[in-house]
C-alpha cells in the first residue's frame, strides 16, 4: 500500500524513494498537527494521551521512512534511558554523551560504507536529532540533580531537570512526530510545558493576550509558504557541483564566473535545509508548540524552536551572527553541551564536536575547523579594527557592508567543503583558490595585536 503511494508521489515530483517518503510524512504532519492542537487540546485530553499520540505518530513516520532501521533508533534511545536510570547524577551526562556520540559515529561510518558521497535519507538523520535530545537531557539531569543552583547560569537553571522523566515522557520527547525527521531539537522542560498546556496558561497571564489563547496558525501558514518558496528554487535551478570538477570547464570560464557559480549552487544547497527546517517549524507551530511570548507591539512570537533565519543567514555582517542564525537548535546544543562545559579550547572543541556530529567525511572537518579559525581571526580583527569605523554613520555603513561581504565569502568557502565531502574534491577547491582565505586569515591573525587581559 505504501509503495503505491510513494510511486505516485515520485511520478508527480520526480523525487527519489527516500525523499518521497520524507515529503509524504512532512505533509501528513499538517492535518495531524491540527488534530493534536484542536481535538487533543490540554483542556480536552490528558497529558498521557497527548504523549501517546506524539509517540505513536513519530514511530509510524520512522517505520514508513526507514523500515526495520527503526530498531536501531529504539536501541540508541533505550540504552540512553537505562543510563539515566542507573548512573549517578554526577556522571550521567558523560555516560550518555559517550554512548550517544559513539552510536552516532558508528552510524555515520556505516553510511559512508554503504553510500559514500551520497545524500540518501536514512536513519542517521534521526540519530543525529536524537543525539542532541538525549545529551541535552542528560546535561539537564546533571544540572538539576547534582549541581547546586549557585553553580548554574540562568539558562542552565531554567532547563535543569529535577527528576528522571517517565518512560512515556522520555520516548514521546525523543520521537515527537513534529521533529523526529528533520528537527528542530528542543529541551525537555519546554516540551513538557507544551504537552501539559502550561505554556498556554502562562501566555494567558500576559496582558497582551487579552484573555485569548495565542494561535500558531498564521505563523504556520507564513512559514509553510516560505518553505515552499525555497524548495521551488531547487526545482527551477539545477544544484550541481559536478562542472567544477571538470578542469576544462574551469579553464573555459573566468575566475569570477566560477566563484559566482559555486556561490549560487551553495545557496541552492542551503535551500533544501531552509525547506526542511522551516516546514518542521510550521508543523510545530500548527500543533501549538513554539510560542515564545509577545513582542513590544503585543504580537505573539512563534520562534521558540525556530531553527533558521534565512535573511539573517544570507546577510550577516559577521561570522558570529551567521552561525547564530543557521541551524539554531544545533548551535544552542553545541553551546550548552560543549562550549559552556569544555575547559580546554572551547571554540575548537565545539567545532570538532560539530564536525563529528555531521559525520566523518574530510570535508566536514575542513569546513568546521576552517570556520573555527575564521571566527577566531574575525574576533581578533574586529576588536582591533572596528573602533576606527565608528566615527560617522557613513563610515560605519561602509564597515558593515565590507564585513558582510567578507563573511559571505568565508562562510561559502567553508560550506562548499562540507558539500564536497571527499578529500579529492576539496583539494581541487583549495588549488583553485590557492588557499587564499586561509592564508589571508593566518596573516591577519598574526599581525593583529592580541587584546590585553585584565588582571584582577
Amino acid at each position: 500500500m505504501d509503495k503505491i503511494l510513494v510511486e505516485k508521489v515520485q511520478a508527480v515530483s520526480g523525487l527519489t524513494d527516500d525523499r518521497a517518503r520524507f515529503l509524504i510524512c512532512m505533509l501528513s504532519s499538517f492535518p495531524l498537527a491540527v488534530i493534536f492542537a484542536k481535538v487533543l487540546h490540554p483542556k480536552n485530553s490528558s497529558s498521557t494521551i497527548r504523549h501517546m499520540f506524539q509517540l505513536a505518530v513519530g514511530l509510524i513516520f520512522c517505520y514508513f521512512c526507514f523500515k526495520l532501521q527503526i530498531l536501531l533508533l529504539l536501541l540508541d534511545t533505550g540504552v540512553c534511558y537505562l543510563l539515566m536510570l542507573l548512573c549517578s547524577p554526577s556522571i550521567v551526562h558523560i555516560a550518555v554523551f559517550v554512548w550517544a556520540i559513539g552510536f552516532m559515529s558508528v552510524s555515520h561510518i556505516y553510511r559512508m560504507y554503504t553510500d559514500y558521497n551520497g545524500y540518501t535519507l536514512d536513519f542517521t538523520g534521526p540519530t543525529m536529532i536524537l543525539t542532541m535530545k538525549v545529551t541535552s537531557l542528560a546535561c539537564s539531569i546533571y544540572d538539576g540533580l547534582h549541581r547546586k543552583d549557585e553553580e548554574l547560569n540562568p539558562d542552565q537553571k531554567n532547563l535543569a531537570v529535577r527528576r528522571i522523566p517517565s518512560l512515556l515522557e522520555y520516548f514521546s520527547y525523543c520521537f515527537c512526530f513534529t521533529s523526529i525527521l528533520s528537527g528542530p531539537t528542543f529541551n525537555l522542560v519546554d516540551y513538557l510545558a507544551f504537552i501539559d498546556g502550561r505554556d498556554m496558561l502562562d501566555a494567558l497571564k500576559d496582558k497582551a493576550s487579552n484573555g485569548v489563547e495565542p494561535s500558531g496558525v498564521k505563523a504556520s501558514l507564513i512559514k509553510f509558504f516560505t518553505a515552499v518558496g525555497f524548495i521551488s528554487l531547487t526545482f527551477i535551478f539545477p544544484q550541481n557541483f559536478e562542472p567544477f570538477f571538470d578542469a576544462t570547464w574551469r579553464r573555459s570560464h573566468s575566475f569570477w564566473y566560477v566563484t559566482g557559480y559555486l556561490y549560487a549552487v551553495c545557496f541552492l544547497y542551503r535551500c533544501n535545509y531552509y525547506f526542511a527546517w522551516i516546514l518542521a517549524d510550521s508543523v510545530s507551530n500548527l500543533s501549538g508548540f513554539g510560542f515564545n511570548g509577545y513582542d513590544d507591539k503585543g504580537s505573539a512570537r512563534w520562534d521558540k524552536i525556530t531553527n533558521v533565519y534565512p535573511s539573517k543567514t544570507e546577510c550577516s555582517s559577521s561570522l558570529k551572527l551567521l552561525v547564530e542564525n543557521w541551524n539554531v537548535g544545533t548551535a544552542l546544543w553545541l553551546r550548552r553541551v560543549c562550549y559552556e562545559r569544555s575547559k580546554l579550547a572551547p571554540t575548537v572543541m565545539t567545532y570538532l564536536l560539530s564536525a563529528t556530529w555531521h559525520g566523518f567525511y574530510p570535508g566536514y572537518y575542513g569546513c568546521f575547523l576552517s570556520s573555527a579559525f575564521f571566527i577566531l581571526t574575525s574576533r581578533k580583527l574586529r576588536r582591533f579594527v572596528r573602533p576606527y569605523f565608528l566615527g560617522s554613520s557613513s563610515v560605519k555603513l561602509f564597515y558593515d557592508i565590507l564585513t558582510t561581504v567578507c563573511s559571505l565569502i568565508l562562510i561559502n568557502y567553508s560550506s562548499i567543503q562540507l558539500c564536497f565531502l571527499s578529500v579529492e574534491r576539496n583539494i581541487i577547491l583549495y588549488r583553485y583558490f590557492f588557499c587564499l582565505p586561509h592564508i589571508i586569515c593566518v596573516v591577519l591573525y598574526m599581525i593583529c595585536p592580541s587584546p590585553k587581559r585584565k588582571t584582577q
